[in-house]
């Protein structure tokens, strides 16, 4: 049975247009062009007559419009704005916002019932994307954390103004033979397997530290070391020797590795290149080197197949020093 053609695809219906006017031109009968195209000769005839009144161009495909939004333009921004505070200002249990508790929200408020699968569609109407929330510590101090951005840190910069030195931040952290394993593209049909290895209690430590303007340095433990005072100072050692004439201004968090005695000893005696600060308690969301690692284990080590730690050592070093030669990708680890 013929159609009008609106049933079709509109870039398909489109092409059926410009071939219907390039046919009649060539002298094709409207009844060879209908019947070739599945559509009635009324159908033919309307694209005809729109060509010779408004030219190719009215011929286009046009994205259909939609149905009208159910919640109001001033519902949407008073919703958005509804949105910007923590889910518990409102009633709920966390802070964090859902599809099901926005839909309740929006029911509760404005009386409209979503449909759950129309959910994506409003969330991304009043701006909300996708995120993996950032974990806090409950034990954090905010007025420390405060005192860090609005004080110490500004002084600290200032000083480097002075000195012309670098400031960076270090980090400790271990990479385990058992890998993340993200997700990954795969035709419905199949089920995407990663090969990893099972044995636990396999891993390679790694001390780094990072800078805005895209420095990095690194090093991994050796075999069977732990991450010590000792550790911390060969890691210090091994930045002074690559930048030897600059002072390293170098931030860590409170572990005690970092606060052991031998290290302030050695600070102390090396105050004409080393300064060392040390960030509030329970914050590794001041410190960009915490972002260096999520890359590291979900992007560059994401389901490796290493099948033993020489193999993980091996893929570690490869992924440090093409992060380390990738200085845009360092210095997005201070971007907020």
């Amino acid at each position: 049975m013929k159609s009008d053609g609106r049933s079709l695809d509109h870039d398909v219906l489109e092409t059926y247009r410009f071939a219907a006017v390039r046919l009649r031109k060539s002298g094709v009968h409207v009844d060879v062009i209908s019947k070739s195209f599945g559509v009635t000769r009324k159908a033919v005839y309307e694209w005809l007559a729109r060509y010779r009144a408004n030219g190719i161009s009215s011929l286009k495909a046009k994205k259909a419009l939609g149905p009208t939004p159910v919640l109001g333009e001033r519902q949407a921004r008073v919703l958005q704005e509804l949105l910007r505070q923590p889910a518990t200002k409102l009633g709920y249990s966390t802070d964090l916002w859902s599809g099901p508790r926005v839909r309740h929200l929006v029911k509760r408020r404005f009386g409209i019932n979503y449909h759950p699968k129309h959910m994506p569609r409003l969330l991304t109407r009043v701006g909300l994307e996708i995120k993996f929330p950032e974990r806090r510590a409950l034990e954090q101090d905010p007025k420390a954390v405060r005192a860090w951005k609005r004080r110490r840190l500004p002084a600290i910069l200032a000083e480097v103004g002075k000195t012309k030195g670098l400031v960076f931040y270090a980090d400790e952290s271990l990479i385990s033979l058992i890998p993340y394993v993200g997700k990954t593209w795969a035709f419905p049909d199949q089920k995407p397997i990663a090969w990893v290895s099972g044995k636990r209690g396999q891993h390679v430590g790694v001390t780094a530290a990072v800078n805005r303007q895209g420095r990095m340095c690194f090093e991994l433990t050796k075999d069977k070391e732990r991450f010590t005072a000792k550790v911390f100072i060969r890691f210090l050692k091994k930045m002074r020797k690559e930048f030897p004439r600059r002072r390293i201004f170098l931030i860590v968090d409170g572990a005690p590795t970092h606060r052991a005695n031998v290290v302030k000893t050695f600070a102390e005696e090396s105050n004409s290149w080393l300064r060392l600060e040390i960030l509030p308690a329970y914050s590794p969301e001041l410190n960009p080197t915490e972002k260096s690692w999520r890359f590291v284990k979900t992007k560059k080590l994401n389901a490796s197949a290493a099948k033993n730690k020489i193999d993980l050592r091996k893929a570690a070093i490869k992924s440090l020093r093409d992060i380390r030669k990738d200085k845009e990708r360092v210095a997005s680890f201070f971007e907020e």
